[in-house]
């Protein structure tokens, strides 16, 4: 699965029979911190505190549209998200790794 993807910056995820595991992830480009995008959710893990977002791509940084799992900061954020809702998300880039700060 890693392929040109993974030169351009991109999240890249990783699919396993026993479920999806979050982002591993590249460095995006130089000066992209954050960024904003709109998708559709297609999978919550409460407990593990991903979501799996089916998303365009994002403003503000170097990410393609694509299908993908992300740590959210603050699990409370999941409480009133279902599957298959049309969402608008911020993604930021801290630790080597992508997170979801904002998210309705």
């Amino acid at each position: 699965m890693v392929l040109a993807a993974a030169s351009s910056g991109a999240a890249l995820a990783h699919h396993e029979a026993g479920g999806q595991h979050p982002a591993q992830t590249q460095a995006p480009a130089v000066g992209a911190k954050t960024g904003k995008g709109t998708g559709v959710i297609q999978h919550i893990d409460r407990e593990k505190r991903t979501i799996t977002i089916k998303h365009g791509p994002l403003r503000g940084m170097n990410l393609p549209g694509m299908t993908v799992s992300y740590l959210v900061k603050d699990k409370a954020m999941l409480l009133n998200l279902q599957p298959l809702q049309n969402v608008e998300f911020e993604l930021t880039y801290e630790n080597r790794r992508y997170f979801i700060t904002s998210i309705k």
